[in-house]
């Protein structure tokens, strides 16, 4: 008779995360819907003033994404611990992290109330989606020059930025691969990034992994915070291709070392 692994073993009530997996995707679609069609349209006619009115959009997303992480963590989908979270919310951060699943933005944005964030251009032709970032002001990653140039217009307003210098989700066992957008949004903001590692064990959510191809056991997410200052070196460091590429090798070391620690 084959013996099963302990690896291979179902476990922490497997079929019921599946079922409420499968719910919370559900929930976040029609959550989109609700947001897009029923309480964002009547912010303008509350708030004349553009800048009020995508700062209350991102409150309210704020929230939305609060309650949806909340729903995952009670439904027993996953457990998760932020270090130092009251970090998130001072105002004015660019916030950098790696990005190892599917909701890491998510995460961060439940935990910070007037966030702006990059996001893929195609998001604005979703119909779950598309009200939400548009209301919410996010940047389209559309063109990359403008990206850097509208997050750092958002930095000198007092808005927090997040963003996975990666450009995309973590591939396990492959080495991190950096763009070097964060590092020039550093340079023109004339900001230290706050630096937020992301661990998940075993991973969820991954890249090119379905969503329903969930651990067999419960996942536990991490979030460790941090200052870059005492990583990245800004402090009368001119915009050039060479500051960008140096920051970006720090970038990718910082992280790096934190991932397998």
């Amino acid at each position: 008779m084959a013996v099963e692994k302990i690896s291979d073993v179902r476990r922490d009530s497997y079929w019921g995360r599946l079922a409420a997996t499968a719910a919370a995707f559900s929930l976040f679609g029609f959550g989109g819907l609700v947001l897009g069609l029923l309480v964002f349209p009547p912010l303008k006619l509350i708030y004349r003033d553009s800048e009020v009115r995508r700062r209350r959009a991102r409150l309210l997303v704020h929230h939305a994404f609060r309650t949806f992480i909340g729903f995952m963590h009670i439904t027993g989908i996953y457990t998760y611990r932020f270090c130092d979270e009251a970090r998130l919310r001072q105002p004015g951060q660019l916030v950098l992290a790696n990005h190892p699943s599917l909701i890491d933005v998510v995460f961060l944005i439940s935990r910070i109330p007037n966030a702006n964030c990059i996001v893929k251009a195609s998001l604005f032709r979703n119909p779950f989606m598309r009200w939400v970032v548009s209301a919410a002001g996010y940047i389209p990653n559309d063109d990359p020059e403008k990206i850097i140039q509208l997050a750092a217009e958002s930095l000198e307003h007092g808005e927090s930025v997040v963003l996975f210098p990666e450009g995309t989700r973590s591939v396990p066992g492959r080495g991190l691969r950096l763009q070097r957008g964060a590092a020039y949004m550093a340079l023109r903001a004339r900001v230290a990034p706050t630096l937020v590692t992301i661990r998940c064990n075993p991973p969820m959510l991954m890249k090119d992994v379905p969503w329903y191809s969930i651990p067999l056991s419960r996942p536990h997410f991490q979030f460790e915070i941090a200052t870059g200052d005492g990583v990245l070196k800004l402090q009368d460091t001119q915009e050039t291709p060479l500051a960008a590429r140096t920051i970006t090798r720090q970038l990718k070391e910082y992280f790096t070392e934190e991932c397998v620690a």
